[in-house]
This record gives C-alpha cells, structure tokens and sequence, in this order.
C-alpha cells in the first residue's frame, strides 16, 4: 500500500506542484504546530447573512458539522463545551471582503478569497486558541447576482437561493480535507485515503499528503 501511494505522490506533485504554498505555516510555534496535531474536537461557527439580515444558519452549520465528522473529529456547535479549535463560516448573499491575503502562492487559487468577488460566498477559516490563522478558504456559487439568478430558477426569495446554492457548495468542495491537512494530520488522511471510493477525493489526498512530505506516507 505505501508503495502505492509513494508512486502516486512523485506523480501528483509533478501534477500539483503550484497548486499549494506551505511557507506561511513556518510563523506557527512548536507548541502550535503541537496543538493543530492534536486536534479533536472542532467547535463549528456559522452566520448567514443575506440582503434582508442574517437569516437561520441552520443547514450551512449542519453541512459543516457533517462534512468535518467524515475525518473523525468530535464537531460540536456549543461554545460552553471544551473544544481544541474554532471552524468559521460566514456566508453571504453579498460578500463583503475580509482576507489580507496578498497575490501569489494560495492566493491565486481557485478556493482562495477573492477581492473582486461581490456574488454570495461562503469565507472559511479557523481560530486556535482565540489566535485567527491564515488559513482562508471561500466557495462561491456559478452566479454574481442572486436576484436574478433566483428570477430565472422560480426560485423565491433571492437570499434563501443564494443559502441553498452556498450549502451545496459546502457539501462539494472538500475542506475538511484541506484543513486536516493544514493541521498536518496525516494518519487521517492516509485512513480517509485507504477507505475512499472517490477518485478525486483520493488525488487530492494524495497530493496534500505530498506537499506535507509526510514521513506516515513514504516507504
């Protein structure tokens, strides 16, 4: 098996090489880096905000929740129980621009925060120990204007489309992938990677599991 994914890793960095910068992990502490390795249990915040206010963010903190148990983390959506880390999601009908990101290296990809991006969005990021990291993923949907892209699909209130297009989003892109990796949690990925039946899921395991260098999945 480590064989396998040896192989797969020398081909998918040839593949992925500029898909993913890892300098700006170098400001974390030894004791951080400590800390995001133990990571188990993830306390999830979600907000919904739409033209009209913020709205219930029920089912965008549902989906969160599930999709990070996938990786076998303790998801938890109450902030009086002990938790080892803070999962932000704020999603909008209208995005209003938060990341300090500067171009080049993960700010040029494609799940990186956009600055000219003014359509509905979802920003993701993390607090460890009440310290916001520079970790920042958004999602976006295939419209810049829910309005009429409501109009167009019969869709009802613009905002409740613009929440429901976002939450599947949410269920597609596969942050809990990308976040375990930022943790460098590399034994989840590898056992997500051996029970997986999803391709893509599995390359993009791979990949991450290469650009950690990691020791678990080398011969």
């Amino acid at each position: 098996m480590k064989r396998v994914i040896t192989i797969a890793i020398v081909i998918s960095l040839l593949i992925f090489s500029q898909e993913t910068s890892w300098a700006y992990r170098d400001y974390f502490t030894t004791e951080q880096k400590s800390q995001l390795a133990k990571i188990q249990t993830v306390l999830v915040e979600a907000v919904a905000l739409t033209d009209k206010g913020a709205v219930d963010a029920g089912p965008i903190r549902a989906m969160v929740v599930s999709r990070l148990s996938e990786l076998g983390y303790t998801v938890i959506t109450d902030g009086s129980k002990p938790y080892d880390v803070m999962f932000k999601v704020k999603c909008e009908q209208r995005k209003t621009w938060e990341g300090t990101a500067t171009a080049g290296g993960d700010a040029d990809l494609p799940d990186s925060p956009s600055r000219v991006w003014k359509g509905p969005a979802c920003q993701l990021n993390y607090t460890l120990g009440g310290m916001k990291i520079k970790w920042q993923k958004e999602v976006r949907t295939d419209f810049d204007d829910a309005i009429p892209a409501a109009q167009k699909a019969g869709a009802g209130d613009p905002g409740d489309y613009a929440m429901k297009k976002l939450t599947e989003r949410l269920a597609d892109y596969d942050f809990p992938v990308t976040v375990t990796a930022d943790w460098g949690q590399d034994e989840r990925l590898l056992k997500l990677l051996d029970s997986s039946k999803n391709q893509m899921r599995r390359l993009k395991i791979i990949s991450l599991l290469g650009e950690m260098l990691s020791d678990s999945a080398l011969p």
